[in-house]
């Protein structure tokens, strides 16, 4: 049986990236973030491979949810690109994956992560499930748990890694 990894993208918590300039897309550093973005999301399909997978699935999940560079991507993987589209940051996952790798994460909104909000900063403060408050790890988090694919990485900065651990602590 095939082995599937699907991979979850944003921008926030990708590693260099610290002020909105940055992930903007009319930030003047947006292009320079977006090949960074493009490294990160390499990385993983490159350690997907090298774990096991035998099909890996990219989701671009930030913004507009067209920032990757397809013509730099590993061409081994499938992109998801572009808005909108269902289950957004998680398009595409059913219970044929075996894994969720989630890259670039940011904490969730009010939290003093790195660039940390909950889907927009403009419109969004506090996204409570059950009295507890959750950030796009935990909406997504509860995607994955719905089709029984476990979250097996979360990259981002301290504050998001450390929610995440809260969140699925054998991640």
């Amino acid at each position: 049986m095939a082995f599937k990894a699907y991979i979850s993208v944003d921008m926030e918590g990708v590693s260099g990236l610290v002020h909105r300039d940055h992930v903007g897309r009319d930030g003047k550093d947006y292009e320079f973030s977006r090949r960074l973005m493009t490294l990160e999301a390499n990385a993983s399909i490159e350690g997907a491979f090298y774990g096991g997978a035998d099909e890996v699935v990219v989701n671009d999940s930030h913004g507009t949810q067209r920032n990757l560079l397809p013509e730099f991507l590993d061409p081994r993987a499938q992109v998801i690109t572009g808005s909108p589209k269902p289950q957004s940051m998680m398009a595409g996952l059913d219970d044929s994956f075996g894994a969720v790798l989630c890259v670039g994460y940011h904490a969730r909104a009010g939290s003093q992560g790195i660039l940390d909000h909950t889907i927009s900063s403009q419109a969004v403060y506090d996204i409570k499930i059950n009295g507890d408050s959750q950030g796009e790890m935990g909406l997504n988090a509860g995607i994955a748990a719905y089709y029984g694919v476990p979250i097996v990485l979360l990259t981002g900065d301290s504050t998001a890694t450390a929610q995440a651990v809260e969140l699925v602590p054998e991640i």
